[in-house]
Formats: structure tokens, sequence, C-alpha cells
């Protein structure tokens, strides 16, 4: 657990050291994200489940791609409603048919995407980096697609802004096909951009609320899936009723009571009113899906709204104690998962070293080749 406490502790350092005042070092920024997407990436299948499921589609994809095929029976199987996912598998097994360099590459890349995300949205990226940690670190060990996929969104934020809509389109169709859920941020680009009253923007939160409790997200999912013939997205409709989850309430209520508090705060021109209907759209989001065990995996989408708006926020000197409260909030969010995860996440091990950590059992359970027991790298 220590590990990831320092990591956390150094990016808080970072993040109070710079002021929204200070040019930060692209050289130094984008050196310490790859040095977080190298601890992430190098970690020997901790995240779970989902970490042997893609390694183990991975090493399939490879002896196609040898053979020159690369949209074979399998790749159609597997990537079908999501090919650029696929391809990207395809580029990487060309080289290799090792899952360890797999994540690792896959791990840098989608690093590098955040990196270029913060840089350009904020003036002291490692603040953003922060909140990033607090609320969605943790999940690039495990949910390689959307994760990625939201990285690719958020690098489309401008052309709402601009009003390009065939640009912003591209990039969300390009999202989809690395994981479906992102489709639904075609609607960022109709939200009207404009500060809105803050009686209307409660009243349609609280209306999202209870469309959420009414259980109509079922519908949702089931309708998504089969507009899309994805049976995976209709298959969340058996999770749709999983029960209220009050921490997606909490959390929405949370974020949107320091906006609405600051609200006056907020720019008017059109990158920062498209910010902030980012920011609006998760918590709407986490209201809309509050019995939906997906919720939150469905609001990263719209994640880089918050970042980027509690940054803007937290950069006055008055804003100081405000600073404090969101850096102890994303420790707090940060220890919650890192807690609750256990041995999915420490001890932390990387695949540098030879054999398997005692307890895991999801290694136990879904360890499809044990010839990496003892070289992490025999088939490199």
């Amino acid at each position: 657990m220590a590990y990831y406490i320092i990591l956390f502790v150094v990016t808080t350092i970072l993040a109070w050291f710079y002021s929204g005042n200070t040019t930060v070092s692209k050289p130094l920024f984008f050196s310490f994200c790859l040095s977080v997407g190298l601890f992430v990436g190098l970690a020997d299948m901790l995240g779970g489940y989902d970490r042997y499921i893609y390694s183990e589609v991975f090493q399939d994809m490879h002896e196609n791609v040898t053979k020159g095929v690369f949209f074979s029976e399998e790749f159609l199987s597997f990537f079908g409603k999501e090919p650029v996912y696929g391809l990207i598998n395809d580029f990487i097994a060309f080289f290799t048919p090792n899952r360890y360099i797999f994540i690792l590459v896959y791990t840098l890349f989608l690093y590098m995407i955040y990196a270029v995300n913060f840089y350009r949205y904020t003036k002291n990226p490692f603040f953003a980096l922060l909140v990033f940690e607090g609320l969605m670190f943790f999940f690039t060990f495990t949910y390689l697609r959307q994760v990625l996929a939201a990285g690719v969104i958020w690098l489309a934020i401008p052309f709402v802004s601009q009003r390009k809509f065939k640009k912003y389109l591209l990039f969300v169709v390009l999202a989809t096909l690395i994981h479906n859920s992102a489709a639904y941020m075609i609607l960022l680009y109709f939200i009207p951009r404009r500060k809105f009253e803050k009686k209307y923007i409660v009243i349609f939160m609280l209306t999202l609320l209870v469309i959420g409790i009414s259980g109509i997200t079922k519908f949702v999912f089931s309708l998504s899936g089969d507009a899309v013939s994805n049976a995976r997205i209709a298959g969340y409709a058996d999770t749709a009723e999983i029960g209220f989850r009050i921490e997606y309430v909490i959390e929405a209520m949370l974020f949107l009571s320091i906006l609405l508090l600051n609200y006056k705060r907020i720019d008017e021109d059109a990158l920062s009113l498209t910010l902030a209907n980012v920011y609006l759209m998760f918590c709407g989001v986490l209201l809309f899906f509050c019995k939906s065990s997906d919720g939150g995996r469905i609001s990263w989408y719209c994640l880089i709204g918050i970042i980027v708006i509690l940054e803007r926020l937290c950069r006055p000197k008055s804003a100081v104690p405000l600073k404090g409260f969101i850096t102890m909030m994303c420790f707090v969010l940060f220890y919650r998962i890192l807690s609750a995860w256990g041995i999915l996440l420490y001890p932390y091990k990387t695949f540098l070293t030879p054999g398997i950590r005692q307890g895991d059992y999801i290694e136990e359970m879904y360890e499809y080749d044990h010839a990496y027991d003892n070289d992490k790298l025999y088939n490199l």
C-alpha cells in the first residue's frame, strides 16, 4: 500500500508547488505522467480479472497476425463492435505475443494521451493529475478499453466549443469503436453553451435522480445494446437494478455543490462553458445511473470537466481553502479504492520479478499460462 500513498503524496507536493501563475515545464510533466504510466504498466496483473481476459485475447490475436490475418474470425468475435481497440491489439501483437509488453505499451500510450489533455486544458496540470488520481487512477489497471476511449473523447472537447461538428463526430466515432459506451457523448454537442440559472440546474439534476431511482436505466441499456447489436451493453441491464448506489448520489451532489457555490467564477468563453457542461454531465450521469453498478464507468467520459473546472477554481490565492478541501477529498477517494480493492492492488509487484503473489485468488482462478509464473518474458 505504501507505494501508492507515496505516488499520491508526490503528486500532491507538485500540485501545491505549482500555481496557476507558474508555467509547468512540459518535459517535467510529461515525464512524470509517463512515470505514473510505468507504475501502472509494469504491474504484474494487478487490478483483477480484466487483465487476464484482455491478455488472453491479445495472445490469440498474435497467432493470427503472424500468419498475416488481421481480421480473423476471432478478431470479429472479440472486436467486431469495437475494431479500433482490436487493431491496437493487432499492432502490438505483430511485434510480440508477450502479455506484459502489451499492457506496458498500451498503458504508456494511454498516459501520454492523458498528459496531453491535462497539459492542454490547465495551467497546473499536476493538480489535474491529483484529481485524476482520486477519481480514476486505479481503474486504469483494469478497464483498458474504456479508459482509452475516455481519453480520446477528452481530446475532442475543443471541437464542441468551436462548433466543428464533423471533427467532434469523428472523435466520438473513434472512441465508440474502442468502447461502445462512448457513443452517448455525442449529446454534449447539442447542450447550449451558456450559464444556466442555478435553480434550473438543481431541478434538472433532481429530475435525473428521480428517473434514475425509477429504474428506467435498465431499459436504456437494453435499447442501447439492441441499437448497436452489442450483447455486452444489453447485458448491463442485468446490473442496472443492482441496488441504490448512495455513493453515486453523494459524489454527484458534492461536485454539484462545489460548482454552484463557485458558479460566478466560471468564465463565459466557449471552451469554459463547454467544460462546465461536461462537468454537469458527470453529475447528471451519476444521478441517472444511481441504481446501476456501471454508472461510475459511464461517467468517466465526463471526468475531464470535473478535472479542469476544479483546477481553474483552485488557481487564485484566495482559493487555498478550496484547494485544500479538494486535495483531502481526492485523498479520501483514492484511499477508499486502495483499501477496498485489497489483494487486487497490493502487495505491489512488477513483472520484472519472477513468481506470483501469495493469496492472489484472481491468479488462481484465471491464470491461463503458467509458463509466466517463473519467466515473465519467456515468449518475448
